[in-house]
């Protein structure tokens, strides 16, 4: 495959992987502050949630899944705290994910959003990350671990 094919093949996955991503929070119960994403980023207001942006980042990096807190559009919140979490999907399509995955992530997350505090629901949601990042390691000898 020419190199610009697969760049563009790429792209491609990167958007689609967002676009599914984008639903399936949607789905979830979760507040897309565009309704949606054309790119590969996608901002979530957790206000519905009763928790911050802070809370969020952190109760997702507990699982292993990185994000940024993130104000929203007139957030009401401070710029260290904010009412937002962004999350993009190229890391992910790099490491071979696809829409499929891209649903699992997205219910991953709506439920360790919705039970920040239970660290039974966090373990769950945890042995779920480490099932999917499994079937996709970062390595091609399959260890998933940096060097």
């Amino acid at each position: 495959m020419k190199p610009c094919k697969a760049f563009k093949d790429y792209a491609k996955q990167i958007i689609a992987n967002a676009q599914a991503f984008a639903d399936a929070l949607k789905a979830g119960g979760l507040n897309l502050v565009s309704g949606g994403t054309d790119n590969h980023l996608v901002l979530v207001d957790v206000r519905n949630l009763n928790i911050t942006g802070k809370v969020a980042e952190k109760a997702l990096d507990d699982i292993g899944i990185t994000t940024n807190k993130n104000t929203i559009p007139f957030d009401p919140e401070k710029p260290f705290v904010t009412s937002g979490v962004r999350m993009g999907t190229a890391a992910v399509t790099t490491r071979g994910f696809k829409e499929e995955d891209m649903k699992e992530v997205a219910d991953i997350i709506a439920y360790t959003l919705k039970n920040v505090d239970d660290e039974s629901a966090r373990s769950k949601a945890r042995a779920r990350v480490d099932a999917l990042t499994a079937k996709h390691p970062l390595y091609a000898d399959g260890t998933g671990t940096l060097a």
